[in-house]
């Protein structure tokens, strides 16, 4: 999963694939530029969470409208049918959903009564149009049946980074007051934004890796490009913090 890119005011952006193509762009230059600097991410894990102000429990019926509606969206995908399924066991109406799979993408959607979760297991930023494109099919199917747009929506990014060039105790004990906590191995910080938290911690799978949890909060007429290219500018900003990257080298020249 290549990063990184810089903040992007908001009034560059001029439309949704606009946006995706400048993050590519500026991923590729910093990767080019930057190769040695650049840490690993052996794993990560996207999700997106789009929630509508009023349920759609009449929606919720035999046959599901919804079945119809994502198939026809993700053909092009290989989505069979084998990949749709309902949440068993659900321990009540609020955990119910249809979930399908798209295994093309490392991909999945979850309908919900009143949600649209979609999510992606080690994101390529890469492909991040593709992915947008496909997530935003399935949300406009979804809009259409129940005739609402979402209220709000979360975006979510977990990953591990590992850097064994770097002195990460060194750049997390820039964080924090030392002289007050005393020596550690490592040093977290949790910071709480009006728009969502964003932690940086030891990573407990990795060797020499911190684990970093970006979340962030979007009005519901956001589009899902310019949503990944928030999350984007956070993980950016993440790694500024650690010294990890050059926030200037992801400055649009």
């Amino acid at each position: 999963m290549p990063s990184i890119v810089q903040s992007t005011p908001a009034n560059y952006i001029r439309n949704s694939s606009d946006c995706v193509s400048r993050v590519v762009r500026w991923s590729d230059k910093i990767i080019k530029e930057q190769p040695s600097t650049m840490p690993h991410i052996p794993e990560s894990f996207l999700e997106h969470r789009q929630v509508f102000a009023n349920p759609w429990i009449e929606q919720w019926v035999l046959p599901n409208p919804f079945i119809s509606a994502l198939h026809n969206a993700l053909r092009g995908y290989d989505v069979l049918l084998t990949d749709f399924s309902f949440t068993k066991e659900a321990a009540n109406l609020g955990e119910t959903s249809l979930n399908v799979a798209i295994r093309t993408l490392d991909a999945a959607v979850k309908i919900g009564l009143d949600s649209i979760v979609f999510s992606a297991a080690n994101p390529d930023w890469g492909d991040a149009s593709n992915l947008t494109a496909v997530f935003e099919r399935c949300a406009e199917a979804v809009r259409e049946i129940v005739r609402a747009s979402p209220s709000w929506q979360e975006a979510t990014l977990l990953l591990h980074l590992v850097d064994e060039s770097a002195d990460l105790r060194a750049a997390t004990a820039n964080l924090v007051n030392t002289a007050l906590i005393g020596d550690a191995s490592f040093y977290g910080i949790s910071i709480h934004r009006t728009s969502g938290p964003l932690l940086i911690e030891k990573s407990l799978r990795y060797d020499n890796a911190v684990f970093l949890r970006i979340q962030h909060k979007f009005s519901g007429a956001e589009s899902l490009a310019a949503i990944a290219a928030k999350i984007y500018e956070d993980e950016v900003f993440s790694l500024g913090l650690l010294g990890l990257v050059d926030p200037d080298q992801a400055r649009l020249s």
